[in-house]
C-alpha cells in the first residue's frame, strides 16, 4: 500500500469517526433533553392529579375554549407548557389543561391503558406532531394523562445536528486540503523522484529530478538527489578514466618487458653487450612499475585510512633538504627558500616530506633549468601554509583544479619519462585532505610562473 492510498484511507476513516462521533453526540443530547421532560412528567405524577382534579370540579371547559384558571390561590406556572387530560370509565380523552398557544393540543391516546413511563406519541391536533406522555390514576377511578410537546427537543438536536454537520464538514474539507497540499507537494515529488531514480538504475543516466517549486522538504530533496547523481556519475567517470590510465601506464613497462623477454627467447640478444642492456631497460621498466604500484598503494591506503600518524613536526628542516636535494639534482638551477625560525604542524612526517618533494619534483620536472623556484612558508593564525614558486610557463587556465587529479597531464604532449606518471599532485591532494588541510594553485600572473600551496593546522 503506497503511502498516498494509506493518506486517503486515513482521510476516509477521520471522516467516518467524525460522523459516528456526531451521532452519539446527538443521540446523547437527545435523550437528555428527553430525559429532562420526563423529570417534569414525573414530578407531576403527585401534583398534577390534584390540579386537574380541582380544575374538572369547578369549572366546566367551555367547547373549544381555553380552561380556565384555578381562582385564588391556585398556581398553573410549572403547568403553562403542559397538556392536562382525563380519560373517563368510557375510554374517552377530556382535555383539562392546555398549554400556552396551543389549545387545540390533543394527545393521541387511543388504545393506550396506562402509562407508567414517559412514552412518545403522536398527536390527533395541536402544533406539535409528537409528545412525551405520562398517565396517573385519579381518586374518582379515572385516569390522568399529562403530555408535553417534544417539538423543542427535537428542534435542538436538529440544530445541533446542522451544527455538527457544518463543522464536521469544514473538518472533512480542511483535511482534505491538507491531504491534497502533502500529496501534490510532498508524495508526488518523492514518486517522481522514485521513477527517475528506477530510470537511471535502468541505464538513463541523463535523467534528473525536475525540483518541485517553493523552499520545501522535497525541493530540498531534489536538490540533494540530483547532486548525488551528478557526484555518483562524476566519481563513475573518475574511475572509469583512473583505470584507463592505470592501465594506459602500466601497459608500457609491461610491453617493454615482455618485448625484451621475446627478443632473449628468440635469440635477438646475441652478446653480452646487448644483453647487458636489455636487462638494463627491464630493470628501468620493472622500477618504474614498481614506482607506480606504489603510488596507487599509498593513494588507496589514504583513501580507505587517512593519514598514519598526527604528531608535532618542524617543516623548516624538511623544506630546507628539499632545497638542498633540489640543488644536488639541477645545480645550476637558482632555488631559494624564505622560512622562519620555526614552523610546527601537525601531521605524518613521512608523508608531509613525501608531499614536498612531489611539489619540488614537479616544479623541476615542468620548468625549464634556468627558471628560479623559491620555496616559502609562514604561520596565518592556526593554519600553516608552504608555497613552490616558479616562474616557469604556468599553468593553463582551466587545468587549475585538475592538476590534482590521478594521472592527470596538463600537457598531454609530455612523455611519461620526462612529465611522469601523473600521481604526484594526487599524492598530495591525498595525504594534505587526509591532514586536513587543503591545497590549490594560484592563477598564473601576468610575469608567468605558477605557485602550488598546501596548507596544515598549526600544531599549540
Amino acid at each position: 500500500m503506497t503511502l498516498r492510498t494509506r493518506l486517503l484511507a486515513a482521510l476516509a476513516l477521520v471522516v467516518i469517526a467524525l460522523g459516528a462521533a456526531g451521532v452519539i453526540v446527538v443521540r446523547e443530547q437527545r435523550d437528555y433533553l428527553f430525559d429532562q421532560l420526563d423529570e417534569r412528567l414525573e414530578s407531576f405524577r403527585s401534583t398534577g392529579p390534584g390540579i386537574l382534579g380541582r380544575l374538572s370540579g369547578r369549572t366546566a371547559r367551555p367547547a373549544g375554549g381555553p380552561v380556565p384558571g384555578p381562582g385564588p390561590g391556585g398556581n398553573l406556572a410549572p403547568f403553562s407548557d403542559v397538556y392536562g387530560g382525563r380519560i373517563g370509565s368510557d375510554g374517552r380523552l377530556e382535555t383539562v389543561l392546555t398549554p400556552d398557544g396551543d389549545s387545540a393540543l390533543r394527545p393521541d391516546v387511543t388504545n393506550v391503558d396506562r402509562l407508567t413511563k414517559p412514552t412518545t406519541l403522536k398527536t390527533t391536533s395541536g402544533k406539535t406532531d409528537r409528545v412525551r406522555v405520562l398517565s396517573a390514576p385519579l381518586p374518582d377511578g379515572t385516569l390522568a394523562v399529562f403530555a408535553i410537546s417534544t417539538t423543542r427537543a427535537e428542534g435542538a438536536a436538529r440544530r445541533l445536528v446542522a451544527a455538527i454537520a457544518i463543522a464536521g464538514l469544514i473538518i472533512a474539507v480542511i483535511m482534505a486540503l491538507v491531504v491534497w497540499w502533502v500529496i501534490r507537494l510532498g508524495l508526488r515529488p518523492i514518486r517522481e523522484m522514485t521513477d527517475a531514480a528506477d530510470a537511471i538504475r535502468a541505464g538513463a543516466l541523463d535523467r534528473r529530478v525536475e525540483l518541485p517549486a517553493g523552499n520545501t522538504e522535497a525541493h530540498r530533496l531534489g536538490v540533494a538527489l540530483n547532486t548525488m547523481i551528478d557526484t555518483s556519475q562524476a566519481s563513475e567517470a573518475r574511475l572509469r578514466r583512473f583505470v584507463a590510465d592505470a592501465s594506459h601506464e602500466l601497459r608500457t613497462p609491461l610491453t617493454t618487458l615482455r618485448g625484451y623477454t621475446s627478443l632473449y627467447a628468440a635469440g635477438g640478444l646475441a652478446d653480452d653487450a646487448a644483453v647487458s642492456d636489455g636487462m638494463r631497460r627491464m630493470g628501468s621498466e620493472a622500477n618504474r612499475m614498481a614506482r607506480i604500484v606504489e603510488d596507487l598503494l599509498l593513494l588507496a591506503e589514504l583513501d580507505e585510512h587517512g593519514a598514519r600518524v598526527h604528531e608535532a613536526l618542524d617543516l623548516v628542516p624538511i623544506l630546507r633538504d628539499a632545497a638542498a636535494d633540489m640543488r644536488v639534482v639541477q645545480p645550476d638551477r637558482r632555488i631559494e627558500v624564505d622560512v622562519p625560525e620555526q614552523l610546527v604542524v601537525i601531521g605524518d612526517v613521512d608523508q608531509i616530506v613525501q608531499v614536498v618533494g612531489a611539489l619540488t619534483t614537479n616544479a623541476l620536472r615542468h620548468t625549464p633549468v634556468d627558471t628560479d623556484v623559491t620555496m616559502r612558508a609562514f604561520r596565518r593564525a592556526e593554519i600553516t601554509r608552504v608555497e613552490v614558486v616558479d616562474r616557469g610557463p604556468g599553468i593553463d587556465p582551466g587545468d587549475e583544479e585538475r592538476v590534482f587529479d590521478r594521472f592527470y597531464r596538463a600537457d598531454r604532449s609530455r612523455t611519461r619519462r620526462s612529465g611522469g606518471n601523473g600521481l604526484g599532485l594526487a599524492i598530495v591532494a591525498s595525504v594534505i585532505g587526509a591532514h586536513g588541510g587543503n591545497y590549490g594553485t594560484v592563477p598564473t600572473s601576468e610575469s608567468g610562473g605558477a605557485t602550488v600551496w598546501f596548507e596544515l593546522p598549526t600544531a599549540r
